[in-house]
């Protein structure tokens, strides 16, 4: 889903210049008033495909198409990427040099290289030609990577990217922590932090948010001009409604708004806070999410992955893939 193509390269161009309960009904619309202030009830993308755990959602606004990680443990032969074309309501498998890679989080730079979290291998890639390049799979003091989770990129070239251990092969790896590699593909810990996993940035690019699944909470860190990340503070109310149980994978709206992928059954939601922290929301489903983004031609449609399917929503306001 942050500035990870031409849409949020141009917002960084720019800065010069629920009261309703947590259940819903088995098609999976969304229920509540505020559920309806921020999008259409939710419904499942229709598939003969029989995906078994689905992340990293990224809307390809280039192509008009949306990519997402079918994860498969272990680098099990079903892990693929699949692409999903709305105008033909198709599901493809994305053509990937050292398949099958258990990938998860995925983006686009601006010259439409694909940027891969593969878990198993404990590796950030970037696949160019038909060839995998490895960006990153060590951390600073030489540690290897435990399993590379989500992946941010910045117009400038930034990229942010999480180390968790989710899927992590066996055997001592590094701290788990947010990374962050250079334009020069420089990497350094950008937050040292327990189980990151879900990350993205604000609309002009300025503020990076990380959630931590072991905390249960949301971190927001200040970016400098190249790219550098400020003190980390906590983010968001996650006590009463806002409250999260293992937060997921991030997304963002033009108004600032984050929206965070509840992976968990005692909350099934997408749980949106406003750009201040303040909850203001939430999207349910009748099963746990893991992740979202935004896409469509007005950048108004909410994909949201959980295990065996995609949703899809209409939000009143449009967001950042």
């Amino acid at each position: 889903m942050p500035i990870r193509v031409g849409i949020r390269a141009a917002a960084l161009l720019c800065l010069s210049a629920l009261a309703c309960g947590t259940s819903a009904p088995a098609d999976g619309s969304a229920v509540g008033p505020e559920a309806e202030s921020l999008a259409s009830p939710p419904r499942t993308i229709p598939s003969d495909v029989p995906f078994a755990s689905l992340e990293g959602p990224f809307w390809v606004a280039n192509g008009g198409y949306l990519i997402f990680s079918d994860v498969v443990e272990r680098n099990g032969p079903a892990a693929k990427i699949y692409r999903f074309d709305p105008g033909a309501q198709t599901f493809t498998t994305l053509l990937y040099p050292g398949a099958p890679a258990s990938t998860n989080g995925l983006a686009m730079d601006n010259d439409g290289r694909l940027l891969a979290c593969e878990r198993w291998n404990g590796a950030l890639v970037r696949v160019s030609g038909g060839v995998r390049s490895p960006v990153a799979e060590r951390s600073p003091t030489g540690e290897t990577l435990n399993a590379p989770n989500d992946v941010v990129l910045r117009g400038d070239g930034n990229i942010y990217f999480t180390d968790t251990t989710w899927g992590a092969r066996p055997g001592a790896h590094a701290k788990t922590a947010l990374y962050r590699v250079s334009p020069a593909d420089e990497i350094s810990v950008a937050f040292q932090v327990d189980m990151p996993n879900g990350v993205a940035l604000s609309p002009d690019g300025r503020t990076l948010y990380v959630g931590s699944d072991a905390q249960n909470r949301l971190w927001r860190l200040p970016l400098g001009d190249d790219g550098a990340v400020g003190v980390p503070e906590p983010f968001a109310d996650t006590s009463g409604p806002g409250e999260l149980r293992t937060p997921d994978g991030l997304c963002a709206d033009d108004l600032g708004r984050v929206y965070v992928a509840n992976n968990s059954a005692e909350g099934s939601a997408v749980v949106v806070f406003e750009r201040d922290g303040r909850y203001a929301g939430r999207i349910p489903l009748p099963v746990p999410p893991s992740n979202c983004t935004f896409g469509g031609t007005d950048r108004r449609t909410l994909y949201i992955t959980t295990l065996h399917a995609i949703y899809q929503a209409r939000s009143e306001t449009p967001g950042l893939p």
